[in-house]
């Protein structure tokens, strides 16, 4: 099996990523998330991702209608307010790691599904690399 078809390789390149987010070394405008609104901010009923841009576009004069998209980054996802995200246009300087974490995973897993590894499978494999980058220092 090839290199490109070796799911440990690619769950190494994975751990690559994962490291660069989590040393903050990623800039945030790389990340950020654009999605196109179909209704109207007060149409939403759920506290999503895009309703927190939404909300924060409206504070900020930036208002969207549907068929307009809305760019932004995942700052704090455990928020369910605007706080949780800061538009594209903002100066930015942070992400939520977790979250971003989580995307690599997911995207990861989609490209290995084929190959029968999965996000649990993934994690797992993920957890075995951290521990022998720390056994040196056991």
């Amino acid at each position: 099996m090839d290199e490109y078809r070796d799911p440990e390789a690619v769950c190494e390149e994975l751990r690559s990523w994962v490291d660069r987010l989590e040393r903050r070394a990623v800039d945030p405008n790389e990340l950020v998330i654009t999605n196109r609104v179909s209704k109207k901010r007060e149409e939403y009923t759920q506290s999503t991702r895009s309703v927190a841009a939404l909300e924060r576009a409206a504070d900020l004069g930036l208002a969207r209608a549907p068929g307009q998209s809305v760019s932004y980054v995942v700052v704090d996802d455990a928020k369910q307010s605007r706080e949780r995200v800061k538009l594209a246009s903002e100066e930015l300087s942070e992400y939520d790691t977790g979250f971003y974490r989580e995307l690599l995973v997911r995207a990861a897993a989609s490209v290995l599904s084929l190959l029968e590894w999965r996000e649990k499978r993934i994690e797992k494999f993920l957890s075995s690399l951290d521990e022998l980058s720390f056994k040196p220092f056991l």
